[in-house]
């Protein structure tokens, strides 16, 4: 435990950044469900998170990396870990078109913001309310576009505190709601993305947001799509179609889109596993159909 204080004062005496102790994490997920933490750690600048990082790789302290939260299902127990938000590292820029975006933007805002500038590349983000860096790390996308397909490198911290860059993104195991980040604890600091010149492209984000707004809902409690669309089939629809009937406590599966599960009442982690083994239970044994999840679990 000495080495967790021991961070605590390295990131004091060369101003890193923020130490919050004790958080409590259900103030950083949309779902507000989560226990308490050693520490939400937000660095300052990119140069601060890397000189953080590398004594935590040194000292060998556990450590998890949050965004916003958006797709996240976290326990209500103790979390022994440095919890890394990266919301502070939110600058962009745009030079001949090509976009440099640090991890912790928020994608909805910035899909805003550059189609407003006649800018297209972004538009499909419209509503999804992630960091650039978390919607890299599961590829979201939305109206069948991923944001793998717009990206043109990402540059990562890898697991020893080294800057590398990705490239030739297509190649690298991108898929539906999969990237090649899942199977590494490595930290995502930016990415660039070429733009087009679209005088439609403010048009076209509002469209996607007025869908968002219609069949999704983004003004409750949760984390977005609970369970990933089995090949030709969409979860919410076996869902309201085999699991609707289902009643929880302070739990509902939306009416407005039957596969994000809402935070009615203060609902319990254990509350929302149980709620997520009965609907899987009810699909699988109507269908022979697996519902896999696609938000993450911190436990």
């Amino acid at each position: 435990m000495n080495n967790y204080y021991n961070f605590y004062e390295y990131v004091a005496k060369y101003y890193l950044g923020e130490i919050i102790k004790d958080a409590c994490l259900k103030d950083y997920c949309t779902l507000k469900i989560g226990g308490k933490c050693l520490c939400v750690y937000k660095p300052n600048s990119v140069h601060s998170l890397i000189k953080a990082y590398k004594y935590i790789v040194r000292n060998k302290l556990d450590y998890y990396v949050l965004g916003n939260g958006s797709n996240m299902l976290i326990s209500d127990e103790y979390h022994s870990c440095i919890i890394i938000n990266l919301k502070n590292l939110s600058n962009y820029n745009i030079v001949d078109n090509l976009l440099t975006v640090q991890a912790g933007v928020m994608g909805n805002v910035l899909s805003k913001k550059i189609s407003k500038q006649n800018l297209s590349g972004l538009e499909f983000l419209s509503g999804i309310p992630g960091t650039i860096g978390g919607m890299i790390y599961m590829n979201a996308g939305a109206w069948n576009h991923h944001i793998s397909d717009i990206i043109e490198s990402i540059t990562y911290l890898d697991e020893f505190g080294k800057i590398c860059v990705m490239e030739k993104i297509c190649d690298k195991g991108f898929g539906y709601r999969k990237s090649p980040f899942m199977k590494r604890h490595v930290i995502i600091l930016s990415c660039t993305i070429k733009l087009t010149n679209d005088d439609n492209a403010f048009n076209r984000y509002l469209e996607y947001l007025t869908k968002k707004i219609a069949s999704q809902p983004l003004k409750s409690y949760n984390a977005g799509c609970t369970f990933k669309n089995p090949l030709n089939q969409s979860a919410w629809k076996l869902i309201r179609e085999h699991a609707n009937n289902l009643q929880f406590n302070n739990i509902e599966i939306s009416d407005i889109h039957a596969n994000f599960l809402v935070n009615k009442n203060n609902a319990t982690f254990n509350e929302m596993i149980e709620a997520i083994n009965l609907i899987q239970e009810n699909v699988y044994q109507n269908t022979n159909i697996f519902l896999e999840l696609e938000l993450t679990i911190l436990r």
